[in-house]
């Protein structure tokens, strides 16, 4: 269909109703559908209907999806059949399909085939596989191999065949499948090699199928990689466990623990985060008291697309989404997990550093994509500081959050606008931030010191009871620990000898 077939007025008036939708102008834009439809333009009809469904008005999208189907447009007519399938009318679904596979319209053409081959006409859903796949549908690909494939007892090389194609297009349940084709040939590497290509497609099985591959081959430096890779990028309960077992035998048991509780809910830190937030708290701190004394507590708006926030008036650019945590099922969303953005999107992609750094240090929590954090006391701030703790790694001014969805969740933004201040060493506040900080990381006191003193550049002197920082401007602190390790003592003086 193209607009040349249409009355002028009516083309008019769609082309100002898409302006208005992309401009956010909700309302108007909806009015012009509505207008440009009843001027001749049946597409109109369509398009109003994925607004409303956008808008969640799902009975008002199918009511215009169908006045658009009934004058001939392929892509309604399929939205329809679709409906008309998920409230189990198959006759209808598979009338509308037709129409829609009549109109070139790929997923009718796809849709139709699986409907037909669930109730046995293998011949005729063949056909239409094929030509939804020369349309370039690489799940057409992936059903024709499963026809040849039968379970195992098929033609496995007609199914190897069609399974490699969809795969090159990045069909990741066709890569997966394929490993098994592989395995009933004989061809363990090929089966290997599918897998792994399933993998990095993220099929949510063929992780934790690479594991137990490399496990039973006693190659357990392998299993553990492919174990973590399952339980990071889906929380592969299964997978959790296999590699909480193999820690267990290590006699690591605060990793073991660690890992047994990613699927279930986390009330403690990884043994390598704990380490490196605690060695980073008091920095950290200080900066999230700088950023906030400088941004104020006032409304926040955001432009996630212009890397911007703003807030009190003023607008602050260098941002970096870092994730969400939901107030509903207490848990972190890194961003790069979030399935509403792109890895490579400009205020997603500096958390690249974040999850190198994490693989690279061991660091579970930078490169779990869900953090579970309901075992916590406050899961909030658990989340918070898991927030805080990986800013720390992009520099810049620290991390600001604000509420989202009605108050059921909290965004987290990393700011680095040269515009804000540096957070410099303050002789006068660090006292009380070490204190903050040990509150925070009580288990090991003398690293958070050690960290804070390293963080500014100073030369430190270390005994048994005491932690001596000299910093370049004559100032000293000094933190005096008591006989089972706790801060006993904290003095900052400036000494200009």
């Amino acid at each position: 269909m193209t607009d040349a077939q249409y009355p002028p007025a009516a083309v008019e008036l769609r082309a100002r109703a898409l302006a208005a939708q992309r401009e956010s102008r909700w309302a108007e834009a909806e009015a012009l559908f509505r207008q440009a439809f009843e001027a001749g333009h049946p597409v109109a009809a369509y398009e109003l209907g994925l607004g409303l469904l956008d808008h969640g008005d799902r009975d008002g999208a199918n009511a215009w999806y169908r006045r658009a189907a009934e004058q001939g447009v392929p892509a309604a007519a399929f939205e329809i059949g679709y409906e008309e399938q998920r409230q189990g009318d198959l006759g209808e679904a598979e009338r509308l399909y037709r129409q829609a596979a009549d109109g070139g319209h790929r997923s009718g053409i796809l849709n139709l085939g699986v409907l037909l081959e669930n109730r046995g006409d293998l011949s005729e859903a063949m056909d239409l596989y094929r030509r939804a796949w020369d349309l370039g549908e690489h799940r057409a690909a992936f059903n024709i191999g499963k026809i040849h494939d039968d379970d195992g007892k098929g033609d496995l090389a007609l199914a190897a065949e069609w399974y490699e194609r969809a795969a090159e297009r990045g069909n990741a349940g066709a890569a997966y499948n394929l490993g098994h084709v592989r395995r009933d040939q004989g061809d363990e590497a090929a089966m290997v090699k599918a897998w792994q290509r399933a993998a990095e497609l993220k099929h949510p099985k063929a992780a934790y199928s690479l594991g137990l591959i490399f496990r039973e081959k006693g190659d357990k430096e392998s299993a553990v990689v492919w174990l973590r890779r399952a339980v990071e990028d889906f929380a592969h309960r299964a997978a959790a466990g296999k590699l909480a077992d193999i820690y267990e035998r290590d006699g690591d048991r605060d990793r073991a623990r660690f890992w047994r509780d990613v699927p279930y809910g986390l009330g403690a830190y990884s043994p390598e985060f704990e380490a490196f937030a605690s060695e980073g708290a008091v920095a950290a701190i200080h900066r999230q008291d700088v950023l906030g004394e400088a941004l104020g507590d006032g409304d926040v708006s955001f432009d996630v697309d212009e890397r911007t926030l703003t807030t009190g008036g003023r607008t602050y650019h260098g941002v970096t989404l870092l994730g969400s945590f939901s107030h509903l099922d207490r848990s972190w969303l890194w961003a790069w997990a979030n399935d509403h953005y792109q890895d490579d999107h400009p205020a997603v992609e500096p958390l690249r550093a974040v999850r190198e750094y994490g693989r690279d240090h061991d660091i579970a929590e930078f490169t779990v994509g869900r953090l579970d954090l309901s075992g916590f006391p406050n899961p909030h701030q658990a989340g918070t500081t898991v927030a805080i703790a990986a800013g720390a790694l992009l520099g810049g001014n620290g991390v600001h959050s604000c509420g989202i969805n009605d108050g059921q969740g909290s965004a987290y933004f990393h700011l680095d606008d040269p515009e804000l201040p540096v957070a410099a060493y303050d002789p006068l506040a660090a006292p009380r931030l070490v204190t903050r900080a040990v509150e925070v990381f009580p288990s090991d006191p003398r690293r958070v010191v050690r960290g804070l003193v390293a963080h500014y550049g100073s030369r430190i002197a270390e005994g048994p009871n005491v932690i001596q920082g000299h910093f370049p401007d004559g100032h000293t602190l000094t933190v005096g620990f008591s006989s089972d390790g706790l801060v006993s003592g904290i003095t900052s003086k400036h000494d200009p000898s």
